[in-house]
């Protein structure tokens, strides 16, 4: 198998008012909840953090990556986790995106050999979301995004060898529609939608 996970659980959640990844979500926390759904699926697993230690007491088996800078965004902990992993790529997820299926993931995975970047063809309204199998080969132009404050995805991508996947296939890899695997929990509002969905989809099982 082989496969290197990240879970991006940096960010000052300023929306949200509290970490994302200690969130209640189901009978444990945010983090655990992915960790449990996706580890089965991958070899190694990261946690991107703001600090060392900072989801230390969960006890996960899952490394701590501390982002290089605590003002570069999910791109600076992006190019923290590069320089830190042992393989040669991973795939990254942001630990708001509860409702991704680890089949997609593993799809994606599959799609990434000898490629930089590979990822989906969002629509705009998503264009921001954090899901893709990112190589080291990527240090560079993540550095000269960062460098030259130009964190876009179009910046990095352009400069590296990308593989852009269309989201129309998801429906042949998942159950799970595209709108929810990347439904992201960025307020509480949206948490308490999340919160309920996971109830009532128990409820009716």
């Amino acid at each position: 198998m082989n496969r290197t996970l990240v879970i991006l659980c940096g960010g000052d959640s300023s929306r949200m008012g509290t970490k994302k990844a200690l969130l209640p979500f189901e009978d444990k926390t945010m983090v655990e909840y992915i960790y449990d759904k996706f580890s089965p699926f991958f070899d190694k697993v990261y946690l991107s953090v703001n600090e060392r230690g900072d989801l230390a007491h969960l006890g996960l088996d899952a490394q701590e990556i501390p982002d290089i800078s605590r003002n570069a965004g999910p791109y600076g902990a992006i190019l923290s986790c590069l320089t830190m992993i042992t393989g040669d790529r991973a795939f990254f997820m942001s630990v708001d995106t509860p409702f991704l299926d680890p089949r997609t993931a593993v799809y994606l995975y599959d799609q990434s050999y000898n490629y930089d970047i590979t990822t989906f063809r969002f629509p705009d309204n998503l264009l921001d979301t954090i899901c893709g199998v990112y190589n080291k080969r990527c240090i560079g132009a993540f550095f000269k995004s960062l460098f030259f404050k130009k964190t876009t995805r179009n910046y990095v991508e352009d400069r590296c060898y990308t593989n852009i996947i269309d989201t129309k296939l998801i429906e042949d890899i998942s159950t799970v529609s595209m709108e929810q695997q990347f439904y992201k929990v960025n307020d509480r509002q949206s948490y308490y939608y999340a919160v309920f969905s996971i109830l009532k989809r128990n409820f009716t099982c």
